[in-house]
């Protein structure tokens, strides 16, 4: 995890989508999640999606209300969000 502009930016070293939500819930549990945000810039587009459905189910029974922002290279990711209810995640 880097620090930038007083936000905690969590960038999940592991490959494998399960470990790298195990990571970010980790990360999570400790931070405030106005404060933080997630970068998903280095995975693929379906170990992303993955990532996001395990990490919105995890934040929706953490805190309900709050979101999540994150960060993916493409914006085709918002398309195949759009099935899933993830309303607790934003891109940026």
């Amino acid at each position: 995890m880097r620090n930038q502009d007083a936000k905690n930016l969590i960038h999940p070293a592991a490959e494998n989508p399960i470990q790298a939500a195990k990571e970010i819930e980790k990360v999570l549990k400790k931070s405030a999640i106005e404060k933080t945000e997630l970068d998903l810039t280095g995975m693929n587009i379906l170990d992303a999606v993955k990532v996001l459905v395990l990490t919105s189910s995890y934040l929706y029974k953490k805190s309900p209300e709050e979101k999540l922002k994150f960060r993916f290279v493409s914006p085709d990711i918002k398309n195949i969000l759009s099935g899933f209810s993830l309303n607790n995640l934003e891109m940026v």
